[in-house]
């Protein structure tokens, strides 16, 4: 089995981040998720899926997010570091922030 070069991960600086759940997470938890913009849609089936997307400070932030969707129980399909070239992370008044920055 053939194993990948850690070197070759960045692990230390902020990132942009697209994190897809199954079901419903509301507006209202954009800043208990550190400004990520929330929306939801329909898959195929008819069943909820939520996508977040923003900026997270570091890897620790990004594990603080992700235990959040879990207490929430929300099944985490989907988490992709998004390239600086494409990102997504205005938040819906139009800011751009780092989650974990406060």
């Amino acid at each position: 089995m053939r194993t990948r070069d850690i070197s070759a991960f960045e692990f230390g600086g902020p990132a942009s981040y697209r994190i897809v759940v199954q079901g419903t997470v509301s507006r209202d938890w954009s800043g208990r998720l550190g400004g990520m913009v929330i929306t939801t849609s329909s898959q195929e089936s008819g069943a909820p899926q939520t996508i977040l997307l923003g900026r997270i400070r570091d890897q620790p932030a990004l594990r603080g997010v992700l235990e959040t969707l879990y207490a929430l129980h929300l099944p985490i399909l989907e988490v992709k570091k998004i390239d600086s070239d494409c990102d997504q992370d205005t938040t819906e008044n139009g800011r751009t922030g780092v989650i974990g920055s406060q």
